[in-house]
């Protein structure tokens, strides 16, 4: 075995692999056996229990036992009369031997053994321990184990942000692998840059250097969201970081930016439209942040071209015409805005949203014991003299562009004319469109198609 682990080979084919967790048991178990036969022998030599606890220090069982509890898992070990190993599940109260373990627990039981019959002063290489372990169980458990050992050195190769923004924060140093170049089968050159421990930078920033990616692009919204798919589609070269509200993408895309300890990421932002001004736009894209053409992401789904697409086939299976299912849809989402008090509430929120942002921006640098005064005048008569005009002329994608129209009936109105039973439903076919056909894509209008960082 020291041969082969010595070979080249050994990199990516592990000759051993079936006797080692066999051997790690056994390692485990000698040294147990060693430590209760010298805590017997301290005992008949007449030792107190505080001189054996400060001879011999914590127990190999109750350390082993602890990892397992760090990782969540919910069983407790121990050895029979006979040598073999007995799980417990502390919850059931049930008891089997360990290969009736599942494979999540045996994976974290040869781990543990591994690095707790290691040599004192031995490196520990740890890698991709998320292929072997729960998401769930790797990040506890592999932070207890390098805590246990606090007198060997670690390196863990990882995958798992979860697991790298944690070890990220602790003593060490992380690094983030973009690349490899290869030469035949020999690699030359690997693409590491080091992520300083302090860098000031949001967790959501930190998050995305760790994922290893250079092109960046920081979006609303969270990971659970069903905006994500769309987001997706439209830009696939893209490494995508939900990142919450507005404030987040603005702050991260920031950090990163003005951090020259990142200088090989392209950080680039995406936010929603909701009814900024031009100069508000070009304030945003100078710092790197693009605005989306509509108020929310959503309603791409909703522009005319997209129903077009989507009325073209649902007319084919429907046997209707395309031309009367399109004017029914636009029809019947105008009429909705067109319903008494819709387009004021609307007003009423754009015209809200709006003044939030100017009175962030009108917010004085330093504040004192005297009054402050800002004084804004309300957009609330322009943006509905703006909407009734739309209206009136039947200007259908200007209002989908402007307003927030997963506040009305509108979507439902849509989908129902085109013979959808539910949005949902609706909105995946449209998603279908917009993913195959690239005229489409383009027809949308949407910002940072490619990732140049302009």
């Amino acid at each position: 075995m020291g041969h082969w682990d010595r070979a080249t080979d050994s990199r990516y084919i592990d000759h051993a692999d079936s006797r080692r967790s066999s051997i790690a048991l056994f390692d485990l178990l000698g040294r147990i056996n060693s430590e209760s036969r010298r805590v017997a022998a301290l005992y008949d030599g007449g030792a107190s229990r505080a001189d054996v606890d400060s001879a011999v220090g914590s127990r190999l069982f109750d350390t082993l036992n602890t990892l397992l509890e760090r990782a969540g898992l919910h069983i407790e070990l121990s050895v029979t009369e006979s040598d073999n190993f007995v799980a417990q599940h502390k919850s059931l109260g049930s008891s089997y031997p360990i290969y009736l373990m599942s494979d999540g627990e045996k994976s974290a039981l040869f781990l543990a053994a591994d690095v707790l019959t290691a040599a004192p002063g031995t490196t520990i290489i740890i890698d991709e321990p998320e292929r072997h372990l729960h998401r769930s169980i790797s990040a506890g458990l592999i932070e207890a184990i390098i805590a246990a050992r606090a007198d060997c050195a670690f390196v863990v190769l990882t995958h798992d942000l979860d697991l790298a923004s944690n070890l990220s924060i602790k003593q060490g140093e992380t690094f983030s692998v973009l690349g490899v170049k290869w030469e035949g089968e020999k690699p030359v050159h690997w693409d590491i840059h080091k992520i300083p421990a302090a860098d000031g930078l949001s967790e959501t920033a930190r998050r995305a250097i760790l994922g290893g990616r250079r092109q960046v692009l920081f979006i609303e919204g969270d990971s659970a969201s069903l905006d994500l798919a769309l987001y997706r589609v439209l830009f696939p070269d893209w490494f995508l970081v939900p990142s919450g509200g507005c404030d987040m993408v603005i702050r991260s895309v920031t950090g990163l930016r003005e951090s020259q300890d990142h200088h090989w990421v392209n950080a680039v932002g995406l936010v929603d439209g909701d009814g900024r001004t031009i100069e508000e736009r070009e304030s945003l894209v100078n710092r790197g942040i693009h605005v989306l053409p509509v108020s929310e992401i959503e309603n791409l789904y909703f522009e005319s071209q997209v129903l077009r697409d989507v009325a073209t086939k649902q007319a084919q299976t429907l046997g209707r015409d395309r031309d009367e299912l399109l004017a029914d849809a636009e029809g019947r989402a105008m009429n909705t805005l067109g319903s008494p008090g819709t387009l004021e509430r609307l007003a009423a929120k754009l015209a809200k949203d709006a003044l939030a942002r100017k009175l962030v921006a009108h917010m004085p640098e330093t504040v004192g014991s005297a009054d402050i005064t800002i004084t804004i005048s309300s957009p609330y008569t322009e943006i509905l003299s703006e909407l009734r005009e739309y209206l009136e002329n039947r200007k259908y994608d200007e209002l989908v562009r402007l307003l927030p129209i997963r506040n009305t009936s509108v979507r439902n109105e849509i989908a129902g004319a085109l013979g959808f039973r539910s949005v949902s439903d609706y909105q995946r076919a449209a998603l279908v469109s917009i993913a195959s056909n690239s005229v489409l894509r383009a027809a949308l209008d949407v910002p940072v198609g490619n990732p140049t960082g302009s």
